[in-house]
């Protein structure tokens, strides 16, 4: 029994190629898979309340914002050659209309974006 599985081990070092893995699964794994991953997001708005293509223009403006609004959650995003500073988790638009209304004239801008968002948080 131990010379056979000797036998086995050494003949399949010696006949599989190296570094490739086939994986065969249902396609339904990959189904399961995305939807974990978006398990923590849903459909909603954010406010775009600055862009620059200087990091620290964007580091300033989130620390203004954090000031006003210290529980709102900040997002910084790179779309070259700019740096977009997105805030918010507004499940409405309405939502975001309050908030753009209450921060208007603190920020150069202030454009309500459709985006994914995180669940609402549980304070």
């Amino acid at each position: 029994m131990f010379c056979i599985s000797l036998f086995v081990a050494d003949y399949a070092q010696k006949n599989i190629p190296a570094g490739n893995i086939d994986i065969l699964a249902d396609s339904r794994v990959d189904n399961l898979v995305s939807l974990e991953k978006n398990i923590d997001e849903m459909p909603g708005y954010r406010l775009q309340i600055c862009f620059d293509s200087d990091k620290r223009v964007i580091d300033e403006a989130r620390d203004r914002f954090l000031k006003l609004y210290p529980l709102t959650a900040t997002y910084v995003e790179f779309n070259a050659p700019h740096f977009n500073l997105k805030v918010g988790d507004y499940r409405t638009r309405l939502e975001a209309e309050k908030v753009k209304r209450q921060i208007f004239g603190e920020f150069v801008i202030c454009i309500i974006h459709e985006d994914l968002i995180q669940l609402p948080r549980l304070d």
